[in-house]
């Protein structure tokens, strides 16, 4: 039987993340979180806390923590999550429902809030193209690097019940910013 691309890039992005947690010593110390995240979902519909469980990326040690606590990564993988351009090109769609790259990001942000980290990470790898990292703006400010020369945006988002949201956050090329950010930068926020 052969595994669904998603988790087969839940695995890639998790061994990127440890490399470049340990700056190239180990692969193993972020994971797949329980059910991608399912399970701390469901606890939560219940008022239920679930330690180091929250989004698609999990810390499996402890040295792996300071970023689970700065953000809660969220991964989407192919094209059905759709991208931050469609919030501007398409027609709205019936009244309360979201467009697919809506529902990406306000996963991401449920789970930051679930988890009580700092804010929302959320990386996207549409087919055939390079991976994104879409960052919650105030952790890219909290970081220190200018806002400047990366893809900003503003987006009212519509939630559940109607009512938008202002989201706002940062675009970089995956590659890009774990070249540009240190694991030291996190530990100190």
């Amino acid at each position: 039987m052969r595994a669904n691309k998603g988790s087969k890039f839940e695995r890639e992005i998790s061994k990127r993340l440890s490399l470049w947690w340990t700056h190239g010593e180990r692969d193993d110390v972020f994971w797949r979180s329980s059910q991608s995240g399912g399970r701390a979902t469901q606890r939560a519909k219940f008022g239920k806390k679930t330690h180091g469980s929250y989004g698609d990326i999990a810390a499996l040690d402890p040295i792996g923590e300071p970023l689970m606590k700065f953000a809660t990564i969220e991964l989407k993988c192919g094209g059905t999550h759709g991208s931050p351009w469609e919030l501007y090109e398409s027609i709205p769609p019936k009244k309360n429902a979201q467009k697919p790259f809506e529902k990406a990001i306000t996963q991401a942000k449920r789970s930051a809030e679930q988890a009580e980290s700092k804010g929302w990470v959320l990386i996207v790898k549409r087919d055939f193209k390079q991976p994104i990292l879409y960052i919650d703006r105030w952790l890219h400010i909290k970081l220190g690097i200018p806002i400047a020369p990366y893809v900003n945006f503003s987006i009212p988002i519509r939630q559940k019940d109607g009512k938008p949201e202002v989201f706002k956050f940062s675009a970089f090329l995956l590659e890009d910013w774990l070249k540009k950010i240190t694991p030291e930068q996190i530990i100190n926020i």
